[in-house]
This record gives structure tokens, C-alpha cells and sequence, in this order.
């Protein structure tokens, strides 16, 4: 049985083109199938035929973007959780089904900084962020997201909401 599964690699010449190598796999010896694969170019088209279907994908959700995509964008890259010393970008966590909680703070913080110059201090940040419930263990337990994020997470945020009203 296991002498079926095996693959051998024979390099072909003659009716095959050169640096074509030929992949046999044996399910049983009356039942053989071969397949050339040119091995130059092939990683190539690969890659590319990938960020292709990551452009579509990108463009795709990029449609319904808020006033405050940026700002979400520099929130999830930067801010993170530290559950157990695990950090959990904020890019990767969800506020709601369908809902990051770099969007969801961006768009609670957003129209509060857009109109100032100086942005929040860090005290009112501390403020948001301790009305916002962080479920884990699938909901066993509830704290803030305050609680979960590191001190210097919150300065990060300050510093990110600072150079946000600077910039709008």
C-alpha cells in the first residue's frame, strides 16, 4: 500500500523541452499517470495569478470605505491586546460579528478628534476604552479593553489620535 502512494522523479529528455521534469505517480503498476511541468516560470505565474486574487479581494472590500479608514488602518497596525503574552492586534480582533475594533474605535474616536487640533488627552482615551467590553473565553468572562491593553498601547493610541487631528 505504501508503495502506491510514492512519487519518482525522473528527468525526461528527447520529446520533452529541456528543464521539463516529469512526475510519475504509481497507484498500482497497470495504472500510471505522468504529468510534465515546465519548471521555469512556473513560481512566477503562480505569485502573480496570487496577487491578482489579493487585488480583487482588496478592491472588493474597499468599496464602503468610512471617513475614518485611515485612522483605523494606523489604530489596527499599531494598537494591540496582551492576553498572556500574546499580543492581538486590534486589526484582528472583533468589536461585533463583522465589525474590527480598529474600525469601531476609530469610529468612536474619529469625530472627536477630527475637530481638534491637539487631539485627547490620554486620561479621556482611558475613558472610551474603559466602556468598551472585551469578551473571553467565549463570553465566560467580561472586562474592559483597557484592562487588556498595555499602558504603552494607550500612549501609542494617544500619539496615533495626536498626529490624526493634526492631519484632518
Amino acid at each position: 500500500m505504501l508503495a502506491s502512494r510514492t512519487f519518482r522523479v525522473n528527468t525526461t529528455s528527447g520529446a520533452a523541452s529541456a528543464g521539463a521534469r516529469t512526475f510519475c505517480l504509481y497507484r498500482s503498476p497497470a495504472l500510471q499517470q505522468q504529468r510534465t511541468i515546465a519548471a521555469r516560470g512556473f513560481g512566477k505565474d503562480a505569485v502573480e495569478g496570487w496577487l491578482d486574487l489579493a487585488k480583487l479581494v482588496a478592491s472588493e472590500g474597499s468599496k464602503s470605505k468610512s471617513p475614518y479608514e485611515e485612522l483605523a488602518y494606523q489604530i489596527g497596525r499599531d494598537v494591540y491586546v496582551d492576553i498572556a503574552g500574546w499580543h492581538l492586534f486590534l486589526r484582528d480582533m472583533s468589536a461585533v460579528p463583522g465589525l474590527k475594533m480598529s474600525h469601531a474605535l476609530a469610529t468612536k474616536l474619529g469625530p472627536e478628534v477630527a475637530g481638534s487640533r491637539s487631539g485627547m488627552r490620554e486620561s479621556d482615551v482611558a475613558a472610551v476604552l474603559k466602556k468598551i467590553p472585551v469578551e473571553l473565553g467565549a463570553g465566560k468572562t467580561r472586562v474592559s479593553l483597557f484592562e487588556v491593553m498595555p499602558s504603552m498601547c494607550v500612549s501609542d493610541l494617544v500619539k496615533i489620535l495626536e498626529d490624526y487631528a493634526r492631519s484632518s
